[in-house]
């Protein structure tokens, strides 16, 4: 009864925060265990997580619930922290210092938007995959494996079509708007965007 009492104490403080992921280390607190623990369970793929920079890893809450009712703690976990609902959104841009200033925008604006860039094509194929977003955010002309082509490999795959995709370019040409559109893009930005504009996109899409 008292394991129950300071586990469910420990997710009521946690989910009073804004962050719409978890730390290993936040992780291990809040269910007693070691952090290297928390690392094996993920190492494992018992527990989804993200590699941020570092080797750190993230865990979106909604992949913690999922967790949780696997292992049959809902009992024992605040209502809260299970009914957090997480925007994952995948920023694809070659240069860093745009994702990361798009990611800064997208987390101060919604504190439920859980947002992890890529900067390069074959970087985001491999998100897509272990961090399932909801929402690409998606640069066309990038080195390498370009975003039509990550556009079009997202939304062939039955697994992945369903995640919405906004094209950015600053090669807002007719002909790649309509390409872009054909392979599947849900909206187009051309830059430079209103940071507000692109907000608009993400609440509009993931309604």
């Amino acid at each position: 009864m008292i394991y129950r009492y300071n586990l469910l104490k420990r997710l009521k403080m946690t989910s009073r925060g804004t962050k719409p992921y978890l730390t290993t280390g936040e992780i291990a607190k809040i269910l007693h265990v070691t952090r290297v623990t928390a690392y094996h369970w993920i190492k494992l793929g018992r527990l989804k997580a993200v590699r941020v920079h570092h080797g750190k890893y993230r865990v979106s809450k909604n992949d913690f619930a999922e967790f949780i009712k696997q292992h049959k703690l809902e009992n024992q976990v605040a209502p809260e922290i299970l009914a957090t609902p997480t925007v994952k959104i995948l920023v694809v841009d070659d240069e860093p210092d745009v994702a990361g200033t798009i990611k800064t925008f997208l987390e101060k604006a919604n504190p439920h938007y859980h947002v992890v860039g890529a900067t390069s094509g074959f970087e985001a194929g491999q998100l897509v995959s272990s961090f399932g977003p909801d929402v690409v955010i998606l640069d066309l002309v990038m080195p390498g494996v370009d975003g039509f082509s990550v556009c079009r490999k997202i939304k062939s795959d039955p697994q992945t079509r369903k995640t919405r995709i906004i094209a950015i370019t600053a090669y807002s040409s007719e002909e790649n708007l309509k390409k872009i559109r054909k392979e599947g893009a849900d909206a187009v930005l051309t830059k430079p965007f209103d940071y507000q504009k692109l907000l608009s996109s993400v609440k509009k899409l993931t309604k």
